[in-house]
């Protein structure tokens, strides 16, 4: 967390409390984790009236300094890819992997001048500098580990995410941003799969999916303790690996079960907290899962579509059942004080 300065008052007060019995230190840590986090995501304050404009111009040229650190990254990497391909056609694999290499490195070096400055703009931009940086690292790995040293594809994938989750744990310690939490998941479940994939010669699909589920679900449970940091990125993660540990599972029998109930969990968790993309991956995993299960256990029946039916009107209610309850919350959680009477309860 030492990317983002902190806040001298915030952390004052929470000083304070902690003193004062109010918090312990372990929470009062996750508040301001969670507040530097929030601060470079978070939309930009407008100035005070009376304020000179010199922040506002300076906001202002950090956006252009980010929109321009985009486009020539990606302008930077096209323009090397089409001249590798014509002025060295059939490159070499450790060409590649040098190449690879290189870019991972240039990438890493441009968000060090970055690294020291709380602007949320040049914040979100340092963290994909990083981000792209793993990606051509894990890059490099695999084609050094596929092309260059012949391994099969469960080795080649496991050194390319596992150099991945090594290189993303500490930026993601340095700065716990949703690019960098969503590398270190992301590596790390693909090593866990691959390094169960390689225990033998005939290890079946499902065990890999079991192991990336597993992960998953602690992953949720962390994150929802706010100990891997932001927590909704961590909810995210987690829904993603849940769903796809899940769908390695459906060609044993318990699998389809797992599915199913990992796909009423994620839409059960969307109506709790009131997500609608938990709700919304919920549904993308019931429809399908739903079908499978019908087609292999009622083939040749109208079970599928049916069954595709009736999800599609739970969902739908589950749906409409969401926004009222929203509707209904954020009414409640108005501040006391005079309301008319046409507005004092939300529309039914």
């Amino acid at each position: 967390m030492s990317g983002i300065p902190p806040d001298p008052a915030l952390h004052a007060r929470l000083t304070d409390w902690v003193a004062a019995g109010l918090l312990d230190g372990s929470q009062a840590e996750r508040i301001e984790a969670a507040e530097r986090t929030r601060a470079a995501y978070g939309t930009v304050r407008a100035p005070r009236s009376g304020a000179p404009e010199a922040a506002d111009r300076g906001r202002r040229v950090s956006l252009v300094v980010e929109a321009l650190g985009y486009l020539g990254a990606v302008m930077a990497a096209i323009a090397g890819f089409l001249a590798v391909d014509t002025l060295w056609p059939g490159i070499p694999a450790g060409a590649q992997a040098a190449f690879a290499g290189a870019a991972a490195l240039a990438l890493g070096a441009a968000a060090i001048p970055l690294r020291g400055s709380a602007e949320p703009a040049l914040v979100r931009l340092r963290s994909v500098l990083w981000l792209a940086s793993t990606v051509s690292l894990a890059a490099c790995a695999g084609v050094l580990a596929g092309r260059v040293g012949g391994f099969s594809p469960q080795v080649t994938v496991l050194a390319a995410a596992g150099t991945a989750t090594v290189y993303a744990v500490p930026l993601w310690l340095r700065a716990p941003l949703p690019p960098q939490h969503l590398a270190m998941f992301a590596g790390a479940a693909m090593t866990l799969g691959s390094a169960v994939a390689c225990l033998g010669e005939d290890v079946p699909l499902w065990a890999p999916g079991i192991a990336v589920w597993l992960l998953s679900a602690a992953w949720g449970v962390l994150a929802h303790r706010d100990r891997l940091p932001p927590r909704g990125t961590g909810h995210l993660a987690a829904a993603i690996g849940l769903l796809s540990g899940a769908q390695l599972t459906l060609a044993v029998p318990l699998g389809h079960l797992l599915a199913l109930a990992t796909a009423g969990g994620l839409v059960a968790a969307g109506v709790g907290l009131r997500r609608v993309w938990l709700l919304a991956l919920g549904a993308y995993g019931t429809l399908q899962t739903v079908p499978q299960t019908a087609e292999r256990y009622l083939p040749g029946s109208l079970a599928a579509p049916l069954s595709v039916l009736t999800v599609g009107v739970i969902l739908l209610v589950l749906a409409l059942l969401l926004a009222k309850w929203t509707k209904w919350t954020r009414w409640a959680e108005r501040p006391a004080g005079p309301r008319s009477g046409g507005s004092a309860r939300p529309a039914g």
